[in-house]
Order: structure tokens, then C-alpha cells, then sequence
């Protein structure tokens, strides 16, 4: 990995921001487990892929404010934590909430990935 772990983690919440979720799918492994909240694990990108898209479809916009990123290792690889206030905008209501995302790399991708939120403000009418 050539940019910092921190960079990457900028870069990385900036994509999921901005891009279509399925631009991600370069980003993530073959057998990534993923899990939000109190939400089962999935495997497989193509979950993950679903969940975002499906929050990018109800969603005016989502914004990930970086409050901070913490970096370690795992047996396989990096673990990037990111702390960030999430900023969710719909029918001009913004509510932002706290979030940390650990992220288990391994060869530079993304194998697994926990959301600890509680995102039921942001879905409420």
C-alpha cells in the first residue's frame, strides 16, 4: 500500500460518499464478512454493495465527517478504526450521527468490515 493507512481511510469514506456503492467493489474481498449494527454478518461484496446502494437510494446524501483513524494489525493484515460523525440528508433534514467503522484488511483490501451505529434516527420520518 503505497499512501498511509490514514490517507487510505480518507480516500476509502470518500469513495463510499461519493461514488456508486458499486464502485467499491475493487476495494473489497472475495470473502469479506460485513456487519451494521445489530444487523446478521453477511458475506460476500455483493451484500455490502446491496446495503449501501439501498442507503444511497433513500438518502438525499451521506457524508462521513473523519473525527479520527486509528491503525493496527490483525494476523492478515492492516485493521484501520475510523471514528467520523455520519451527516445524513433527507427531504432537506439533516441528522448526523456518531460512527466507527473497523476495517480488516488483507492485501490491501477490505475483508472484513463492522459499523457500529445506531442508525434509527437517520431512517426515522
Amino acid at each position: 500500500m503505497e499512501q498511509s493507512l490514514e490517507q487510505w481511510a480518507h480516500a476509502f469514506l470518500h469513495k463510499v460518499d461519493t461514488e456508486p456503492a458499486a464502485a467499491l467493489a475493487s476495494d473489497l474481498s472475495e470473502d469479506l464478512r460485513f456487519c451494521m449494527a445489530n444487523l446478521p454478518v453477511t458475506l460476500g461484496p455483493q451484500a455490502l454493495i446491496d446495503a449501501f446502494a439501498a442507503a444511497q437510494q433513500r438518502f438525499d446524501s451521506i457524508r462521513h465527517e473523519i473525527v479520527g483513524v486509528t491503525t493496527g494489525r490483525w494476523e492478515e493484515g492492516d485493521v484501520v478504526a475510523i471514528e467520523a460523525r455520519a451527516h445524513y440528508l433527507r427531504n432537506g433534514r439533516e441528522v448526523v450521527l456518531p460512527v466507527t467503522s473497523t476495517l480488516r484488511l488483507r492485501g490491501g483490501k477490505v475483508a472484513d468490515y463492522r459499523i457500529y451505529i445506531d442508525p434509527a434516527p437517520a431512517f426515522a420520518d
